[in-house]
């Protein structure tokens, strides 16, 4: 089995994390539509990497959810993220 990095969140952040830490690595977009799941990994595929896609209700209830434990699942596509390393950030 390949080392695999998981993405919940198919915003342009997650995208942007993916490339950078993705490198020879699996990677399994999840979001809450599957529609934004898709539309990321092909944005994905274009640039070389394996891709699979979930829903985040299916990755966490799914066989590989056991191994996400104690977690908190943050959707909000990406705005967190932008507060402290994009445009939102604070100067």
């Amino acid at each position: 089995m390949s080392e695999v990095t998981v993405v919940i969140g198919a915003g342009s952040i997650g995208q942007a994390i993916a490339r950078r830490v993705s490198a020879g690595k699996h990677v399994l977009v999840a979001d809450l539509r599957q529609r934004n799941a898709e539309v990321a990994a092909e944005v994905l595929r274009n640039a070389g990497f394996e891709v699979s896609t979930a829903t985040v209700a299916a990755l966490l209830m799914g066989p590989d959810g056991g191994f996400i434990t104690g977690s908190d699942v943050l959707m909000d596509g990406g705005v967190t993220a932008s507060w402290f390393f994009g445009d939102l950030a604070p100067q």
